[in-house]
């Protein structure tokens, strides 16, 4: 089955999911991120068309890739608001250049590349609790910073994997790479089904599934999106699943600590642990940026 991201030499033609993303695809990117600006620039004036939804987030994603995309001589284009509504029609109507997509839609990333014509590149920022590949890779690159060796690692992932697309990326590239031991945890009703099947260990508690961990990700609780049948309370989540450093003290001792976005001090994390993570959250910014610039520049590479 031809892969959907690919062209037929192999080369990246659309980036829309860590899933089946080959290994040597992979650590092109990450490889192009951590180069910068040593790296080839496109055309000049290609056209990034940015299809993002109108919230305080997307604004801010929207501006961070109208950035990317103007340092590299690139063109940010907004699309009108509501764009993504007709998905098909507004990729069939695009000049060749880089889609930036973010849609409530699992999947929408998929259409968007089966209707896009020659020469026109889609990069997924996110579609509905599906996948979200950059951020998802900038969390696997701060992790090779601190602890190169993928294949001795233990990574535990804490909180709401059932609703996360950037849970489902990063086991996928945390996988790719050969990491050998990927646990999750998270209350019962915020677990998906097939976890064995996609390489990852349930853990039955949050002390289970940090004992002896070399990194953790803590992934956001979106307190409000969840029905209380799956969440009854934020703080009976943060009894059973808040890291604390009494927790954390199952881990090694240099255990890396990762937030997937930012935490809510007493729910997720404590609040001295929230506070120790500014920097963290500041790098892991950091990296993301310059791998919007790296994907950008790859996608970009071969209009044609």
């Amino acid at each position: 089955m031809l892969n959907p991201q690919l062209g037929r030499r192999g080369e990246l033609t659309h980036l829309l999911t860590t899933e089946g993303l080959p290994r040597r695809v992979v650590e092109h990117l990450l490889e192009s991120a951590r180069a910068g600006a040593a790296q080839p620039h496109p055309s000049p004036e290609l056209p990034v068309f940015l299809c993002l939804p109108d919230t305080d987030t997307d604004t801010a994603d929207r501006d961070a890739f109208a950035a990317a995309a103007t340092g590299l001589s690139m063109l940010p284009v907004p699309l009108e608001s509501g764009a993504g509504d007709a998905l098909a029609e507004t990729v069939g109507a695009l000049a060749p250049g880089v889609l930036v997509l973010r849609h409530g839609q699992s999947g929408a990333a998929h259409c968007a590349a089966a209707h896009a014509a020659p020469g026109l590149r889609v990069l997924n920022a996110g579609d509905g609790r599906h996948a979200d590949p950059l951020p998802a890779l900038a969390l696997v690159q701060a992790i090779i910073e601190t602890k190169p060796d993928l294949t001795s690692l233990v990574v535990t992932l804490v909180g709401d994997i059932l609703h996360s697309r950037l849970a489902r990326s990063v086991i996928h590239v945390l996988t790719t790479l050969g990491v050998p031991e990927v646990r999750v945890a998270a209350p019962r009703t915020l677990l998906p089904e097939g976890l064995p099947q996609l390489g990852v260990r349930a853990c039955a508690t949050l002390d289970e599934s940090l004992r002896d961990a070399d990194v953790v990700i803590v992934l956001r609780l979106d307190v409000e999106g969840i029905s209380g049948a799956q969440l009854p309370s934020a703080r009976e989540y943060a009894c059973t699943h808040g890291i604390t450093p009494a927790a954390l003290a199952q881990a090694r001792p240099d255990v890396l600590l990762l937030p997937a976005a930012r935490l809510a001090p007493g729910v997720e994390v404590d609040g001295d642990i929230a506070a120790a993570l500014e920097p963290v959250e500041t790098r892991l910014a950091d990296l993301e940026h310059h791998l919007r610039v790296a994907a950008l520049r790859l996608l970009a590479g071969d209009p044609s």
